[in-house]
C-alpha cells in the first residue's frame, strides 16, 4: 500500500505511537541492538530499572556526540543533541548507579586529562617564571600559551567558571549533578 508522506501523516503517526507508549517502560527499541542488550543485561544482572539505564545511556550518547554533529531540523535550523534529563525516584530507587555506569568513560577521560593538564600547567608556570631571554635560551616559546583542559563533565560550577571552561571545550559540556536541587 502506497501512503503519501505528509507533515500531517507523520505527526499523526507519531501521536499514535506516543499514545501507545504512554504508561509503558522506556521504549528501548529506539536504540541500536547492542545498546538494547546492554540495557537489558544491566537490568537483569544489576537490577537497574530499565527507564533509568535507558535515560542514562541516552544522555551519555548525547554527551559523546556533543557539537560534533548537528541535525538540520529545517533549512537554516541546526540543532545539537542537547538534553535535559532528570532521574526521579524515591531514595534507594537505584538512580545513581545507572548514571555512573553510562558516564564512566567520561569520568575516566576527565580524570586522565585533568592529571595531564595539571602537569602541563605546572610546566607552564615554571616557564612563566623565566625571563623572556631565559625562555628563548631554553628553546621555549617567547610567549607561552597556557594549556587547555579537555573535559566532558562539569558540576558545582559558577557561571563565570563555566564561561572559561566552555571556551576551552567547543565540543560541549555536560552539567552533572547528583541532586536535582543543585
Amino acid at each position: 500500500m502506497n501512503r503519501l508522506l505528509t507533515a500531517e501523516s507523520i505527526i499523526g503517526e507519531a501521536m499514535l505511537k506516543g499514545a501507545k507508549l504512554s504508561g509503558m517502560e522506556f521504549p528501548i527499541s529506539a536504540f541500536p541492538l547492542r545498546i538494547q542488550r546492554i540495557i537489558t543485561e544491566l537490568h537483569d544482572s544489576q537490577g537497574y530499572p530499565i527507564d533509568y539505564i535507558a535515560a542514562a545511556m541516552l544522555s551519555a550518547l548525547a554527551v559523546s556526540i556533543g557539537n560534533s554533529h548537528l541535525v538540520q531540523v529545517k533549512r537554516g535550523w541546526l540543532e545539537s543533541p542537547i538534553l535535559y534529563i532528570a532521574l526521579i525516584g524515591r531514595p534507594g530507587a537505584n538512580k545513581s548507579h545507572p548514571l555512573s555506569f553510562a558516564f564512566h568513560p567520561f569520568i575516566e577521560h576527565d580524570y586522565r586529562y585533568n592529571k595531564e593538564y595539571q602537569e602541563q600547567y605546572a610546566e607552564y608556570e615554571r616557564t612563566m617564571t623565566m625571563t623572556k631571554k631565559e625562555r628563548l635560551e631554553a628553546g621555549k616559546d617567547e610567549f607561552p600559551v597556557p594549556p587547555k583542559r579537555s573535559r566532558f563533565l562539569v558540576s558545582d560550577i559558577t557561571p563565570e567558571g563555566l564561561s572559561l571552561i566552555h571556551s576551552q571545550n567547543p565540543r560541549g559540556l555536560c552539567l552533572w549533578s547528583d541532586e536535582l536541587s543543585a
